[in-house]
Parts: structure tokens; sequence; C-alpha cells
């Protein structure tokens, strides 16, 4: 099975709430996240979207399996991002990595990225 690479938001009023959570956290992170590409619908009640960095060697970077910086934003940010939305949007479902989270639960649960051999967890793959 391929890992989901976005994430989708469902019960939002529009892209502007998903625009505001944003807002709040680039505060915390400097203004270094940005939508990879604009949130997109895909239909009336779900929104698509990735987060990246505009400078890797800045807050709110992912880095790789070996230590290289990645542009991809990391599980902090993700993290800070669903606490702003579910602020903005207590109704505010969020899918990713194929699981459900909501107000009540479900983010900040951390995961292996790495191998048995040399794990590498989520919350580690930056320098938060």
């Amino acid at each position: 099975m391929l890992e989901q690479k976005y994430m989708i938001v469902r019960n939002l009023n529009g892209v502007n709430e998903l625009e505001k959570a944003l807002a709040v956290i680039n505060k915390k992170y400097n203004n270094n996240i940005q939508f990879n590409r604009h949130p997109e619908y895909l239909s009336k009640n779900s929104i698509r979207f990735t987060l990246k960095v505009i400078d890797s060697k800045k807050d709110g970077a992912r880095t790789g399996f070996t230590g290289r910086r990645l542009i991809n934003a990391c599980w902090h940010v993700h993290g800070n991002l669903f606490d702003a939305l579910f602020e903005i949007n207590p109704q505010a479902v969020v899918i990713s990595r194929g699981k459900k989270i909501t107000i009540d639960g479900g983010n900040w649960e951390d995961g292996n990225i790495g191998s048995m051999i040399k794990p590498l967890y989520f919350s580690e793959a930056c320098n938060c």
C-alpha cells in the first residue's frame, strides 16, 4: 500500500480557515511554512493539501534518514497546524497517513519512519 502523501481536511467553512491556521503557526516558524500547492477541493466538504518550508535551513524543516535537510514541513509543524485548525473550527477532521485526527484525538501520534535497525521517529526528524 502506498502511503498517502497529502492530508485531507473535512468540515471546514472554506480554504480560508486552513489559511488562517497557517498564519497562526507561521508566527512560531518565522513565516517559513507554506502550502506545497494551493489547497485543492476534492469535493464540497474535502480539501487536500501538503505543507513545505521556504528555507530548509530554517525552523520547521524536516530532516531525512541521513540527516539531509528536506523542504517538507516537519511533524511539529503539522501538529501545530492541526491544533490551530481545531481552535478555528472544532468540527474539522483531518485525514493524515490514513488516520483520522479530530479535536478529541489522533494528533501528536509519533511513528517510526526509519528502520527497525536504525529507527527515526517523526518527532526526531527535524531541529525543533
